[in-house]
């Protein structure tokens, strides 16, 4: 029987020659390896399956954006749970941000209107994003968020972007480039090929 690799490297980076040793020890039934390996492949269907609910519930590219920044300002490299992570997200909703880096498009799209500011500008709706996640199970909330960690993994790496201080101190060129990195366009074309969006 031919057995396909390719969704087994690409998903855990297990390079194929790894794969095919193990799939040698097939007869061997107590061999870890054996084990291992049937329970990634389960993994993978299991992964699939939780997508296609993910998306029933029709995230937005808005949603995945706070999502994806939150993780972003807050260097986040481990999970958090889904209770931590909306108090800790509601609170980043609400700071107060001042400073010339505050003006521009990028924070707008992150942080809504302050009083007295010009009302020609949209109001930022995290409430979207509060109501989604609280309607995931917990299997499907720990899939979006590795799939967001990674998504700002890709972004940093392909950029070479970071930031300690949220926009304090920021220049120009590198609002743009937030801008840039975090563009709708890209975060369609990555949720799309993990069949959230």
């Amino acid at each position: 029987m031919q057995t396909s690799y390719k969704p087994l490297v690409e998903r855990y980076d297990i390079p194929r020659p790894t794969l095919i040793e193990w799939q040698k020890r097939a007869e061997q039934k107590d061999n870890w390896r054996v084990k291992h390996l049937a329970y990634l492949r389960m993994q993978l269907s299991v992964e699939k399956e939780t997508y296609s609910e993910i998306k029933a519930f029709a995230p937005c590219v808005e949603d995945l954006f706070l999502f994806s920044i939150y993780l972003f300002f807050h260097n986040t490299t481990d999970f958090i749970p889904k209770e931590t992570f909306l108090q800790n997200l509601r609170e980043f909703s609400l700071e107060i941000r001042t400073g010339v880096e505050y003006q521009h498009d990028f924070a707008g799209r992150i942080w809504s209107l302050r009083m007295g500011e010009e009302s020609s500008k949209k109001m930022v709706n995290y409430y979207r994003l509060f109501d989604l996640l609280k309607k995931f199970t917990a299997a499907q909330y720990a899939l979006l968020f590795s799939s967001v960690l990674e998504f700002v993994h890709f972004i940093k790496h392909k950029y070479q972007i970071e930031t300690k201080s949220f926009l304090e101190g920021k220049t120009w060129q590198e609002l743009y480039m937030y801008d840039k990195a975090f563009c709708s366009k890209a975060i369609e074309e990555f949720f799309s090929k993990k069949g959230i969006l």
